[in-house]
């Protein structure tokens, strides 16, 4: 049986205006007339029988299934794009130290590292932890990924992603709730957190939620065990997407509500600035860079409201 595939053209406009929230802009990227980009999206939106963009004056917002089928084409043009570097990456050899969060280590950089890995055998990791509060380090890695307000100071590179934030459960803690109302849940069970409580009272507030009266709170300096300790149902956290997402689909965490937020930081994919010699970390921090994306929230695929 031939298989029915989206027509191309289409979906790389598509992807485009999405990694860019603009229509305008992804026809700058990709040397086309606003125009021919809307009509390239509208032949999509045709293709697929529903809307895949909602416009508002702030730009473009992805429909729930636009969200699918960005994240999908997202992908695979980043796959795609990584051939590039196994055609050429044979012959490249060395040790590239790369700092980065912990929770964006495990649910995000691991994941793609296979793939190039895979292609390149001789190209060796040292995966470091580093924190906004650890400037210092930056200096001393080839790459670093790093969580916060702006790009630090001295160093070259780009916004990765920007990102969303949303409370999240186990199905467990979820399934136990009966059927309590989302912000009932967070009255009634532990609420998991890094440092303070700032991060969650300021999501509360922007999304009109009483966050007074939680019973109880587990403190983390570390956002990769409070994401863990959410999937074994010990309470409620505060959850980043993009890098929950496979654990939202897998079905390990549940959104508690539909409504994503813009998270107060943003990932910067940075190098210290002259960059460090070598060929194979130059590669690497060029084939990150093919995945540098908006990251626009939108309503989770699993949410309970």
């Amino acid at each position: 049986m031939t298989r029915r595939l989206p027509p191309l053209y289409p979906l790389r406009a598509f992807e485009a205006a999405a990694r860019l929230g603009s229509i305008s802009a992804a026809g700058r990227e990709l040397s086309l007339t606003q125009s021919a980009v809307s009509h390239e999206v509208k032949a999509l939106e045709t293709y697929f029988g529903t809307a895949l963009f909602r416009r508002t004056r702030s730009g473009l917002v992805l429909t729930r299934h636009g969200q699918r089928v960005f994240a999908v084409a997202q992908s695979a043009f980043a796959d795609l794009s990584g051939l590039g570097w196994e055609s050429e990456g044979r012959d490249v050899a060395g040790t590239v130290t790369i700092a980065a969060p912990p929770l964006f280590c495990a649910h995000w950089l691991l994941p793609r590292l296979d793939r190039f890995a895979w292609a390149n055998p001789d190209v060796a990791f040292r995966i470091l932890n580093v924190t906004v509060d650890r400037p210092e380090l930056l200096r001393e890695v080839d790459i670093a990924v790093v969580w916060g307000e702006r790009m630090p100071t001295g160093c070259d590179g780009v916004t990765l992603m920007s990102a969303t934030q949303m409370p999240v459960a186990s199905p467990a803690l979820i399934a136990g709730a009966g059927d309590a109302e989302p912000e009932e849940l967070l009255r009634q069970h532990r609420i998991l957190h890094e440092g303070t409580t700032d991060m969650w009272r300021g999501w509360c507030e922007r999304a009109g939620v009483d966050l007074a009266g939680t019973p109880s709170e587990w403190v983390f300096d570390d956002p990769a065990l409070m994401i863990e300790a959410c999937t074994r149902g010990h309470g409620i956290a505060l959850g980043t997407l993009p890098l929950i997402e496979g654990l939202l689909s897998e079905g390990r965490l549940v959104a508690l509500f539909r409504q994503a937020l813009p998270a107060p930081f943003q990932y910067f994919l940075t190098r210290p600035d002259p960059p460090p010699a070598g060929r194979a970390a130059s590669i690497v921090f060029d084939w990150l860079k093919t995945y540098a994306r908006s990251g626009k929230g939108g309503p989770a695929p699993n949410g309970r409201t």
